[in-house]
C-alpha cells in the first residue's frame, strides 16, 4: 500500500472515506434515538442541546438519520458496484479477448446505452418499474455496466496477445482460463478504481433521485431525502441543510478522490 499512499489524493481520500465507515460501523450497533420517534416540542431545535445535530420538522433526531442514511448510501453504493463490476467485466472480457464480432456488437449496445444520460435513464427505469429500494439499486446498477465493460476490454486488448498468453495458450489452457486466471489479475487496479469512482456516482445519483421523490421513500432516512425536506427550513434552520450536504459530500469526495489517486499510481508505472 506505500505507493498508493504516496499519492496525496489517496491519502485525502482515504481519510475522508474511513471517517464514513467509521459513522457506518458505529450506526450498526448504536443510534442515539429511533429514527422515525416524532417529538413535536422539540421540532427544529438547534445542535448540542438534547440532540447534537439537532431534530428535523417532525421532531426527529438528525445524527440518528444521518447515521442511517449513510448506512443506505453504502448499501446501494456497494450493490451497484458489485452488480455493475461483474456484468462488465464479463461483457467486457469477452470482447476484448475475442475481438471481431462479439466486441462490435457487445460495444454497439454498450453505446447504444451510454447515448441516454445516466441519471435520466435511472428515471426512465425507476418510473417504469416503481419507487424503492430495489429499483433504485437495479436501475443505477445497469447504468454503472457500460463504466466496468469498457475498462475491462481495453485491459483484455491490451494484454491478449502478451507473451504470457501465447504461452498458455501453447500449454492448452483454454479461453476461460486464460481470462479469468491470467488476464483479470492484471487488471485489477484499474477495475478497483473504476469501482470507487462509480462507488461516488451510486451515491451521488441515489442523493439525486431520493431528492426528487423517486429513490428511497421515506420514512427510511435517506442522505438525499434529508435534504429535499430540509430545503424547505434553509432560512429558519441552515444548519438542517448543511448537515446532508457535508456528508454527501464526504462520501462523494472521498470516493472520487481515491479513485484519481489509484489511477495516479496506475499511470506512473
Amino acid at each position: 500500500m506505500k505507493k498508493y499512499f504516496s499519492s496525496m489524493s489517496f491519502c485525502v481520500g482515504f481519510v475522508l472515506v474511513s471517517f464514513m465507515l467509521f459513522v457506518l460501523v458505529v450506526s450498526l450497533f448504536w443510534l442515539p434515538y429511533d429514527t422515525t420517534a416524532m417529538d413535536m416540542s422539540h421540532k427544529l431545535s438547534g445542535p448540542f442541546g438534547g440532540h447534537l445535530l439537532g431534530t428535523d420538522q417532525f421532531g426527529r433526531d438528525i445524527l440518528s438519520r444521518l447515521m442511517k442514511g449513510v448506512q443506505v448510501s453504502f448499501l446501494i453504493g456497494l450493490l451497484v458496484v458489485a452488480f455493475g463490476s461483474i456484468m462488465g467485466i464479463l461483457i467486457g472480457s469477452f470482447a476484448g479477448y475475442f475481438g471481431g464480432k462479439v466486441d462490435e456488437v457487445i460495444m454497439k449496445l454498450i453505446d447504444t446505452q451510454m447515448a441516454f444520460p445516466g441519471v435520466l435513464l435511472a428515471m426512465m427505469l425507476i418510473a417504469v418499474f416503481g419507487n424503492g429500494l430495489f429499483n433504485t439499486v437495479l436501475a443505477l446498477a445497469i447504468m454503472s455496466v457500460p463504466r466496468f465493460a469498457r475498462i475491462t476490454r481495453s485491459g483484455y486488448m491490451k494484454y491478449r496477445e502478451a507473451d504470457f498468453v501465447k504461452a498458455e495458450r501453447i500449454r492448452g489452457a483454454g479461453s476461460l482460463r486464460i481470462m479469468f486466471v491470467h488476464i483479470l489479475p492484471n487488471i485489477k487496479s484499474e477495475i478497483v478504481a473504476t469501482a470507487s469512482l462509480a462507488f461516488a456516482g451510486a451515491v451521488m445519483s441515489e442523493a439525486g433521485l431520493s431528492y426528487l421523490g423517486m429513490g428511497v421513500q421515506p420514512p427510511d432516512p435517506s442522505l438525499g431525502i434529508m435534504l429535499s425536506e430540509a430545503q424547505d427550513y434553509i432560512l429558519r434552520a441552515g444548519w438542517y441543510v448543511l448537515i446532508p450536504c457535508a456528508a454527501i459530500t464526504i462520501l462523494v469526495m472521498g470516493f472520487n478522490l481515491v479513485g484519481d489517486g489509484i489511477q495516479e499510481i496506475n499511470e506512473r508505472r
